[in-house]
C-alpha cells in the first residue's frame, strides 16, 4: 500500500513541479530560457533517486560552474582556436564526474548547461548577464518547486540506494575521453551549421551519452528518439485540441500537466532511469517552456524536433562508435568489462 502511495506521489510530484516551473516561467516572463524552469524539476524529480542536501549542494554547484566556464568562454573572444581546447576541458571535467559516480548528478546538469549555453553565446548579439542569470535563477526555482512538491507529496519509505561500482582506472578514462570527445564534436557541429533552433537536438546529443558506454548510448538513443516522437505528437494534438485557445496560460498548463501524469506513470512502469517516457517528459518540457509564446507555432516546433532530434541522434551514435573504437585501440584507454 506504501510502495503505491509513494509511486503515485511521484508522479503527481513530476507532474505538479514541472508545471510550475512553467506556470513561474511565464507569469514572470522569463521566457528567454523558459525551457530549464520545466526541465530541472523534470530532471530532479524523475531521474534522482532520493533529494537530499548531497543533492542539493551538487545543483547548486552547476550554474555557478557555469558561471567560471561563461567567462572564460568570454575572454577567448569567440575563437574557435581558443574556445574549442576549453569546452573539451570543461567536458572531460564534467564527464570524469560522471564516471567517479558520487558527483554524477553535477557532471550532468554541467554537460548540459555548459553544452547549451556556450552554443548560444557564440551568437553577436547573446546576452551574458541574462544567460547567467537564467541559468542560477532556474536551478535555485527548481529546488525550491522541488522541496514544496515533496512537502506536498512525501516519500514515505525512501528508495534504496543505488550500489557504488569500483570501476578500474582505464575504464572511468575510457568513459571520460568518450563523453568528453563526443560531447565536443556535437558542440563543434552546432557552430558550422549554425543551429540555433535546434536545443532539442543538442540537448539529446548530450543527453543520449550519459550511459558512457556503447551499449547504453545505443539503447539510450532508441528510446529518446522515440520519447520526442511521442512527446512531439501530444504536443501536436494539444494545439489541434486547443485551436485558438493554446495561447491561453490556463488550458496551455492543464495540457502539459495531463501529458506530464500520463508519460511519468509509463516512466514507472518503465522502471528507474532514463527511458522512453522520460524523453517524452523533456521533450514537452522543451517544447512548452521554450516555444510557448504568441510568435511561435508549437506544431511547426514539434515536427521539427523529430526531425531534428532522428537526425542528431543518428549522428551522435555513429560519433561514438568511431571514439569507442579508437579508444579501444590503446590499453590505457580500452574499455573492458569485467
Amino acid at each position: 500500500m506504501i510502495n503505491s502511495l509513494d509511486h503515485l506521489n511521484k508522479v503527481l510530484r513530476i507532474a505538479f513541479g514541472a508545471s510550475l516551473g512553467l506556470i513561474i516561467c511565464k507569469v514572470a516572463d522569463l521566457d528567454s530560457w523558459g525551457v530549464f524552469y520545466t526541465i530541472v524539476p523534470i530532471l530532479l524529480l524523475g531521474l534522482v533517486p532520493r533529494i537530499n542536501r548531497f543533492v542539493a549542494l551538487q545543483a547548486l554547484a552547476s550554474p555557478l560552474f557555469g558561471e567560471v566556464v561563461l567567462f572564460g568562454y568570454n575572454l577567448c573572444d569567440n575563437h574557435p582556436f581558443l574556445a574549442t581546447p576549453l569546452i573539451f576541458m570543461v567536458f572531460l571535467f564534467t564527464f570524469y564526474c560522471m564516471a567517479k559516480g558520487p558527483l554524477f548528478l553535477f557532471g550532468a546538469m554541467s554537460t548540459i548547461n555548459n553544452s547549451v549555453f556556450l552554443h548560444f553565446a557564440s551568437y553577436p548579439d547573446a546576452d551574458f548577464s541574462v544567460m547567467s542569470w537564467a541559468n542560477v535563477l532556474s536551478t535555485v526555482v527548481g529546488l525550491v518547486i522541488c522541496a514544496l512538491v515533496l512537502w506536498w507529496f512525501p516519500v514515505h519509505q525512501a528508495p534504496a540506494a543505488p550500489p557504488r561500482i569500483a570501476k578500474p582506472t582505464h575504464q572511468v578514462i575510457h568513459q571520460t575521453l568518450l563523453g568528453a570527445s563526443v560531447a565536443t564534436t556535437s558542440f563543434v557541429l552546432f557552430q558550422i551549421a549554425d543551429l540555433r533552433d535546434s536545443l532539442s537536438a543538442q540537448a539529446t546529443s548530450v543527453l543520449i551519452l550519459f550511459p558512457m558506454t556503447l551499449s547504453g548510448v545505443l539503447d539510450s538513443g532508441m528510446k529518446r528518439a522515440k520519447g520526442v516522437m511521442l512527446g512531439s505528437s501530444y504536443a501536436i494534438v494539444a494545439q489541434l485540441l486547443l485551436y485558438t485557445y493554446y495561447q491561453n496560460l490556463t488550458l496551455s498548463v492543464l495540457v502539459f500537466f495531463i501529458g506530464l501524469l500520463l508519460f511519468a506513470r509509463v516512466q514507472h512502469l518503465e522502471g528507474p532511469g532514463s527511458g522512453v517516457a522520460f524523453g517524452g517528459m523533456t521533450t514537452l518540457g522543451i517544447i512548452f517552456g521554450q516555444y510557448l509564446k504568441a510568435d511561435q507555432d508549437l506544431i511547426y516546433s514539434a515536427l521539427y524536433r523529430i526531425s531534428s532530434v532522428t537526425v542528431a541522434v543518428l549522428l551522435t551514435l555513429t560519433a561514438v562508435y568511431f571514439f569507442h573504437g579508437l579508444l579501444n585501440r590503446f590499453q590505457t584507454t580500452r574499455y573492458v568489462v569485467n
